[in-house]
């Protein structure tokens, strides 16, 4: 790979969701340095021919459980696990990140499972091959996994231990972050302590330096996960919100940031019977904002995410904020819109070059540039 790279983009994807046409991205190592009208041929660069191609920022998936297999969830009885990380479980040589990547995506929040109120944490990879997962991970997203609803009700219900309701969770919830507010509170909450350890992601959280994401399907648990967020003061997102069109007032009036999806599936469980693609639509009408998530497990179901979008687009939700979703607002519920989202000056050199619209399930993504790094399709064909 040449120091200099320079794509000659036929249409470049900009910040608000619509498209620039006949622009040139010049690249340097892993960054982008310049964005340029026209399509130019700096000297010295490894030209890139997308003139007749849609060139849009890297895909971001926020919210997943990519590379995991079965080791996301651990069954145990405690639905407190403050102190579990899916570091663990992350397998970086699983083929799955290679097929997620010829996507078009590059970033990807890979969590622990919901099954218990606290999960633990999870960490944000740049989708290069590695073997370590200390190469790709992004250090500054390592989000802290809560979840309401059917999943710990039903988990913690069928072993005939609480919480075993929707009341049990939020009570159960509220008192595991009272104890350590109180600490935190009292000024005696030791970050050096082995004693607290196991707490140190909670009291994070609670302090704003760490960010919350809250799984929850139904209206319930959707006004739940806010109001107990905003009793404590938590930086938060709402992961799921399937059914976020009926409370979709609530949410655009305490400015709840969003991941929505699965965007289309199978209602393996109660809550579930609430996906319909109206939803992220009739959010968007509310003024939410949001990222479209297809939270994938070790399979590739990440791959669809963008034709489910363009699914989405047929029931009500503009093509700019489906784009949005995919890119710019994921990279800001992840709080990492400084580096990745949007192809400007100073960001990461990611990229991803299709044949056509990424929202058409007749588009083919040919190329992905992830930190200047090319994985290039077309010769894989």
């Amino acid at each position: 790979m040449e120091k200099k790279i320079a794509i000659q983009c036929g249409r470049l994807l900009q910040p608000d969701g619509t498209y620039r046409e006949r622009q040139t991205v010049i690249v340097e190592k892993d960054k982008i340095t310049e964005v340029q009208d026209g399509f130019t041929a700096p000297a010295g660069c490894q030209m890139i021919d997308a003139k007749d191609r849609w060139v849009t920022p890297g895909l971001i998936e926020s919210h997943g459980h990519l590379a995991t297999g079965n080791d996301a969830n651990e069954m145990a009885a405690n639905p407190v696990r403050t102190f579990f990380s899916v570091r663990e479980a992350i397998n970086p040589l699983d083929s799955a990140i290679g097929k997620v990547r010829s996507g078009g995506f590059t970033t990807y929040c890979i969590l622990p499972g919901s099954e218990a109120l606290i999960n633990g944490t999870g960490v944000t990879v740049k989708l290069k091959d590695a073997a370590v997962v200390d190469e790709i991970e992004l250090t500054e997203c390592q989000p802290l996994k809560l979840a309401l609803g059917d999943n710990p009700k039903m988990f913690f219900g069928k072993k005939g231990i609480s919480p075993a309701s929707r009341m049990g969770n939020a009570a159960i919830l509220r008192q595991a972050l009272y104890n350590v507010k109180a600490q935190l509170t009292a000024g005696n909450f030791d970050f050096e302590s082995p004693a607290n350890w196991q707490s140190v992601p909670v009291a994070e959280a609670l302090q704003g330096k760490r960010l919350a994401k809250i799984h929850c399907h139904d209206p319930r648990d959707i006004v739940t996960a806010v109001r107990i967020s905003e009793e404590f003061g938590l930086d938060y997102t709402l992961e799921h919100v399937t059914g976020g069109r009926f409370v979709a007032e609530f949410l655009g009036k305490h400015n709840v940031r969003c991941c929505l999806g699965p965007l289309l599936m199978n209602p393996l469980k109660y809550e579930l019977e609430a996906i319909d693609p109206l939803n992220p639509g009739m959010l968007e009408q509310a003024g939410v904002k949001f990222s479209l998530i297809q939270d994938a497990a070790w399979d590739t179901d990440t791959l669809m995410l963008p034709s489910l979008a363009g699914v989405c687009t047929a029931y009500g939700l503009s093509e700019e904020a489906a784009m949005r979703g995919l890119t710019i607002e994921a990279a800001r519920n992840l709080h990492l819109e400084h580096r990745i989202g949007t192809v400007e000056v100073g960001k990461d050199a990611d990229l991803a070059i299709f044949n056509g619209n990424p929202l058409l399930n007749t588009t083919k993504c040919e190329m992905t540039i992830i930190d200047g790094m090319i994985y290039d399709y077309k010769k894989e064909a």
